[in-house]
């Protein structure tokens, strides 16, 4: 951190003065070398898009394994919509066999 503070004070470049405050507001100690504090900068951004990338993937996964569960429900409902039916039909003609109609 001392580093980064004689850093700021001593250098003028604006490209550096804005890793160092974006590594600050990471929470990454500066080294007071531009090259590797871009390096750093740049891998922490990487990390970042990796956690966010890994975050919706799990996600989707999440909504991926609700959507058969659904899907299943539904499917099981239409089946026993048919069965329904098809045991009506069988009754209304048992009645009329057998001349309970």
């Amino acid at each position: 951190m001392v580093a980064a503070i004689q850093a700021i004070g001593s250098y003028c470049d604006p490209e550096y003065l804005r890793i160092l405050r974006e590594l600050m507001e990471l929470g990454i100690a500066p080294s007071g070398n531009k090259t590797v504090d871009k390096a750093k900068l740049e891998q922490a951004k990487a990390e970042f898009i990796q956690k966010i990338k890994n975050k919706q993937d799990e996600e989707f996964k999440q909504e991926i394994q609700a959507q058969p569960l659904e899907n299943t429900r539904e499917t099981q409902r239409t089946e026993l919509e048919v069965q329904r039916l098809g045991a009506m039909n069988i009754a209304e003609l048992n009645k009329v066999y057998f001349g309970l109609i």
